[in-house]
């Protein structure tokens, strides 16, 4: 039996579909929602976020790789998939792109003639590069690429961009330069006839905070599982005189005191010996490491609940396994409940608790947790 599970809120998800729903319907009631579901989807579990964001009714969903789209044609035969990572090995895999309700984001012409030549033709969005500096094209090879496929009438069904730092900051130029260069593009291709394309640049925090940014679609991460961008994001809501919306947490992780003992004053924990006692302590060991997902870096730094108190990690994080200091808690025993990201009684620790005590991001601390945990749903 593994030593987590994780639970998926079906409310909390479900309530932040339609917190961007109807932000995005005030912009444009066609506007499309895009549920990115990428990387397990972002730790919580793909399969099951999949299926409640299918009972959501949501538009289409969002992946990095091809093998993450095929997991989701398993569950439904026909929703769209945006496939936003590059396909490694493309040319060899023309029968796995066969599917008219996989659209494929292109950086490259040598990509998008493949693409349009199949006999099922999924539908190709092209990735422009408007200063991330990472996939798609700018400048004088994203002129050629789009003169090569004009001259040969390619067909192409999207186009799209990326922002760079909208997260990061709370002065926006730069993803204000990002769009006005976007939307320059979009009508250098409107010129040669590329027209009716679908227009998308928005990913979580671009969505909350710009309405022209959210075009025909929007792209959302990291607060379809009720996590905020970044505080820089919450800042920019205010400052810009927005009503915060409210995110509601989908995820709780949580396991259980496997062992129990009590050291005298003096005694060290854990490897290294960082940690020495300076009272008669009771620890429990759980067992959770930094193979299961709990970051190294929380070593002797930060806590985790327990019948409603938090417990102070002590010693170094160590594989599959973490002590923690029970002595202020009342009648804890072996088998009793641990909640690493949640809540116990009336305290709660969020993943941006986790991820300032490790110097890290909410993104990459969801994400890491390990993948073979079961994710149940509750209500």
């Amino acid at each position: 039996m593994l030593s987590a599970n994780v639970e998926l809120s079906r409310m909390n998800l479900d309530h932040n579909i339609n917190v961007f729903r109807k932000l995005i319907h005030k912009s444009n009631p066609n506007n499309k929602f895009c549920a990115v579901v990428k990387s397990n989807a972002y730790g919580h579990g793909l399969t099951e976020i999949v299926t409640l964001c299918l009972e959501s009714k949501v538009d289409l969903f969002g992946v990095n790789s091809l093998e993450e789209a095929h997991l989701i044609r398993k569950i439904h035969p026909t929703i769209p998939v945006l496939i936003m990572g590059d396909i490694p090995n493309l040319f060899q895999r023309p029968k796995e792109v066969q599917d008219e309700n996989y659209w494929i984001m292109v950086s490259r012409f040598n990509e998008w003639k493949f693409l349009s030549e199949q006999s099922i033709r999924p539908k190709i969005h092209l990735k422009i590069d408007t200063g991330m500096g990472r996939l798609g094209t700018s400048g004088g090879i994203l002129k050629t690429i789009i003169n090569q496929a004009r001259e040969i009438n390619l067909p192409l069904d999207g186009v799209a961009t990326h922002f760079a730092s909208t997260e990061d900051f709370t002065e926006h130029s730069y993803s204000k330069m990002q769009l006005e260069l976007f939307n320059n593009h979009i009508a250098k291709l409107e010129e040669l006839g590329y027209v009716k394309l679908i227009q998308h640049c928005a990913a979580s925090a671009s969505a909350l905070l710009f309405d022209e940014a959210r075009m025909d679609m929007v792209r959302v991460g990291i607060s379809l599982y009720g996590l905020w961008p970044s505080i820089e994001t919450k800042l920019s809501m205010n400052l810009l005189k927005r009503p915060e919306a409210e995110l509601r947490p989908v995820l709780t992780w949580k396991t259980k005191i496997q062992h129990i003992q009590d050291l005298p004053t003096g005694s060290f924990i854990g490897y290294g010996s960082t940690y020495k006692t300076t009272s008669p302590t009771k620890v429990g060991v759980i067992p959770i490491g930094y193979y299961e997902g709990l970051d190294r870096k929380h070593s002797n730094n930060g806590y985790m609940l327990v019948m409603g108190e938090r417990a102070k990690i002590l010693g170094r994080v160590c594989m599959n396994m973490t002590m923690i200091d029970l002595t202020h808690i009342k009648d804890v025993k072996i088998g009793d409940e641990v909640i690493i990201i949640g809540r116990s009684q009336n305290e709660i620790i969020t993943a941006d608790d986790l991820s300032q005590w490790a110097h890290t991001i909410n993104y990459e601390t969801v994400t890491k947790i390990l993948p073979l945990f079961p994710r149940a749903i509750t209500d």
